[in-house]
């Protein structure tokens, strides 16, 4: 009942406080949805376990990817796991429904996979033994998505046929509601096809993958015996992938370093146990600090609120009320305000969340990522001791100070509440520092991203993207033949080059600027002195006219030829970082330069670091360099120097049998609309000469290079306002804070201004006595934070890399260093002159009369 009572006049309290209860309600929401909103994120990428799957703790996955081969020998190891599977992924496939050709994502996986993860069909049946034979007739389950969007719910397609890539597959069930893969966030699935299936079906398997130690494609996860761990896992396997090195006569088998590296397999993003800090760290320092300002900012503003209730305070005390009862009204005060400020945040965070959990803000990636970040029970009770955390932070702390009031000179008028003073420090100084030190920290930290994110977004793409548009297609997994689809693009390069909106056309099997990178690959050079290392980079496949096109300039050498565009052709051209990295002003060309096969895809999610990663070996192929290319920016780095290394061979016909992720893309240049703008559909004419070729076939990722751009920056610039945002709310608040706690000064010290406007001080005095305080606040806060923030960036540097390097040394960059101090002092005290302002209309016959 008393706790009824003491909700009811709390409520009556705060609703006669309107002004103090809308900030403090508005201010602690935002630093709650913040808060929350982090935690969500974090949820969503580290902590979720991957839908549908039975007991994911017990489940391992070994990167980097790995071959069939060694997937067989892996699964030996009955000491090790109960059960085992791999998958290959992500892998594009053409169906046919609804008389057109859909481009949908699958997997090829084992007959085991679906029985390790403890999937169940919600109709018909999923893979068995049978479907490890080869030559079976090729069979298919289908996600529960997929079954409701694309077949309509018929309870009838199991038995019936789907065109895949030209192929006839037989359905045989569909997955449980929930489940699209083992990797849903990073290799979404909503078809899953047999390994065994011919290569008609998946290119992927042509030339004899699964026997080839040397085709890294297959991801290895295990569920583990009952006392075995993830340590004992990765030792494990690294001494039986040493063993196959050695068997196999790898050519990187003297290398050194783990071979495989085990993580856990039943979160959606399998993160090793040493990166958890730092990414932990990362939302727990933005989310602390902002919730840090906002608590010491209510905190403040309900130590002035308390100093106006003294009286009411003293007669309840007078009159016999317990200090702990009166500590129990005002903490039910301060709950009431959190628990308002938490329905609010979570609100907040809900709807920030349902955003970026779209779809659409994430089209720039080849395939379609399923991002679920809204709020799970889990951030829901995170909430919820957040905002009972948040009640007690600011309300404590006043809650003793109020009901420590002494009753005779608080029954007078003029009496006041006094806080405690250890030497100089006071409940209320350090309540001011605390913010400053925190929003200084915040601001440099948000800086830091801000800037990182804004080079990123930089337009040097080391190309000219005016006018440039793409179209990708992918005729093989449409039905097409190799051969067929050779010819196929073949005529389509003839029929666009003739057009009159086009000026230049080539094509290649990687849209420039795009998220998903080429397969990080391996080259062997001729280096110094005759001897061979070993360098990174990428391997881009583009027709002859690609330099062309694209405006990219040949530095040196010659660009491809007619005759490069054949099987066998050892013609090569490199990046002019690659020339410079490599040979070290020595002329490259005429160099010779082994490669290594094709590797799974690389993913960026702008500025949070996650990479399929996987090292290339077995077969080789010797090139020979016959030019230099300019640089051009590839991905999110800053600029096109900043670019990995990029080894350029021919488009020959083998290069048709194995399309990529984006099939093969033709890239066209427009001719220039009457004034010089893009005023000739230039895409619009090739999509009418596809459809006059072949009306099945079904164009995918048309756009032009500025739409593509864009598309690919989107996440960039929402992180970018994001931050800045952050930010910008960290000083609003340190703003507001200040400006209430000097106000609440000039309050208490009335009588002291009183007696020294009386004694002769004049209004320059009163106003260097308010602002003198207040200025040192500022600066011991200012050092504080810088303290602070240089700890906190060293931490996100050293796990956001990209951004570290984009962002340079925060530390000694003068626009944040000296910049971010001066903007808060100057608000900071920009917000103090106004009540010390006031403070100089004190009247000295007044306040004295109160005594």
């Amino acid at each position: 009942m008393t706790l009824i009572q003491d909700i009811r006049f709390g409520l009556r309290t705060l609703a006669g406080a309107r002004g103090f209860t809308a900030v403090a309600v508005l201010s602690l929401a935002l630093g709650i949805g913040v808060a929350t909103s982090a935690f969500s994120e974090l949820n969503g990428f580290v902590l979720r376990d991957v839908p549908g799957v039975a007991r994911p703790d017990e489940l391992v996955t070994v990167e980097p990817p790995t071959s069939y081969p060694n997937y067989q020998r892996y699964r030996e190891r009955s000491d090790l796991f109960s059960a085992t599977l791999a998958y290959a992924a992500p892998v594009p496939l053409g169906v046919f429904v609804g008389g057109r050709t859909e481009r949908t994502w699958g997997h090829l996986v084992t007959a085991s996979y679906f029985s390790t993860l403890g999937v169940r069909p919600s109709l018909g049946r999923l893979f068995g033994p049978e479907e490890d034979q080869p030559g079976r007739a090729p069979t298919v389950v289908v996600s529960y998505r997929y079954w409701q969007d694309h077949l309509s719910s018929d309870r009838s397609i199991v038995g019936k046929a789907l065109r895949i890539n030209g192929q006839p597959c037989t359905v045989i069930g569909v997955g449980p509601d929930g489940f699209q893969g083992a990797s849903p966030l990073v290799y979404i699935a909503d078809l899953w096809l047999p390994a065994s299936v011919d290569a008609s079906v998946a290119p992927e398997l042509a030339d004899h993958a699964l026997d080839r130690h040397d085709a890294m494609i297959f991801h290895f996860e295990g569920r583990m015996q009952p006392g075995v761990t993830a340590a004992r896992v990765e030792a494990e396997l690294d001494a039986v992938a040493r063993q196959l090195e050695q068997q196999y006569g790898d050519p990187d088998r003297q290398q050194k370093g783990r071979r495989v590296k085990a993580l856990p397999g039943g979160k959606l993003v399998p993160v090793p146990k040493e990166d958890l800090p730092f990414l932990t760290g990362f939302f727990v320092v933005l989310g602390g600090i902002i919730l840090l300002i906002a608590c010491s900012n209510v905190a403040n503003m309900t130590l002035a609120r308390a100093a106006e209730r003294r009286r009411e305070i003293a007669i309840r005390l007078a009159l016999g009320s317990g200090r702990f009862r009166l500590m129990r009204q005002l903490l039910t005060e301060s709950m009431l305000v959190a628990a308002g400020a938490g329905v609010l945040g979570f609100l907040f965070a809900s709807w920030i969340m349902r955003l970026a959990s779209r779809e659409s803000a994430w089209r720039a990636f080849a395939m379609p990522l399923t991002l679920h970040l809204e709020p799970d029970g889990r951030v829901l009770l995170f909430t919820l001791l957040l905002t009972a955390f948040t009640g007690l932070a600011f309300g404590l702390a006043p809650a003793l100070q109020a009901t420590r009031t002494d009753l005779t000179p608080a029954l007078k008028e003029g009496g006041n509440v006094r806080l405690p003073r250890f030497r100089r420090l006071s409940v209320r100084n350090l309540l001011v520092m605390s913010q400053v030190a925190g929003s200084l920290a915040l601001l440099l930290i948000t800086g830091f991203l801000v800037i990182g994110h804004q080079r990123m977004t930089g337009l040097d793409v080391g190309f000219d993207a005016q006018r440039l548009y793409v179209i990708s297609l992918d005729p093989v997994r449409d039905g097409y033949s190799p051969s067929q689809a050779a010819d196929f693009f073949h005529k389509l390069l003839d029929r666009a080059r003739r057009l009159p909106s086009v000026t230049a056309a080539s094509l290649t099997d990687t849209v420039p600027m795009s998220m998903v990178g080429k397969p990080g690959a391996q080259f062997l050079v001729d280096g110094e002195g005759g001897a061979k290392v070993f360098h990174g980079g990428q391997r881009y496949v583009v027709g002859k006219d690609f330099f062309d096109t694209l405006g990219i300039p040949i530095l040196a050498g010659r660009g491809f030829r007619q005759e490069d565009e054949t099987n066998g052709s050892a013609a090569a051209i490199v990046s002019e970082k690659m020339a410079r990295e490599c040979w070290k002003g020595q002329d490259p060309l005429g160099k010779r330069i082994e490669i290594g096969s094709d590797d799974v895809p690389t993913f960026s999610f702008g500025g949070v670091g996650i990479k399929a990663r996987a090292r290339v070996a077995g077969m080789r192929r010797t090139l020979q360099v016959v030019g230099v290319a300019r640089n051009i920016r590839i991905g999110l780095n800053t600029k096109p120097d900043d670019s990995p290394n990029v080894l350029y061979v021919p488009l020959d016909p083998a290069a048709y049998a194995r399309p990529g992720l984006h099939g093969l893309t033709l890239l066209v240049r427009a001719a220039p609309g009457p004034r010089g703008e893009n005023g000739i559909d230039a895409l619009g004419a090739v999509r009418r000469d596809i459809a006059a070729m072949d009306e099945k076939l079904t164009p995918f990722n048309a756009r032009s290079m500025p739409d593509q751009i864009d598309e690919m920056m989107f996440p960039v610039k929402v992180a970018l306002y994001t931050y800045g945002f952050i930010g910008v709310f960290g000083l609003i608040l340190a703003a507001v804070g200040l400006a209430g706690v000097t106000a609440y000064s000039v309050t208490q010290r009335r009588r002291e201004i009183g007696i020294r406007v009386a004694l002769g001080a004049q209004n320059r005095d009163v106003m260097g006595l308010v602002m003198k305080e207040s200025a040192v606040m500022i600066t011991i806060g200012t050092v504080i934070g810088l303290l602070g923030a240089q700890a906190g960036i060293r931490m996100l540097g050293a796990f956001l890399s990209i951004i570290a390097r984009t962002a340079g040394t925060p530390m000694r960059d003068p626009f944040l260093l000296v910049g971010a101090p001066l903007l808060l002092a100057l608000l900071g005290l920009l917000s103090c002159y106004v009540p010390a302002r006031r403070s100089t209309r004190v009247d000295p016959v007044v306040t004295l009369r109160q005594e």
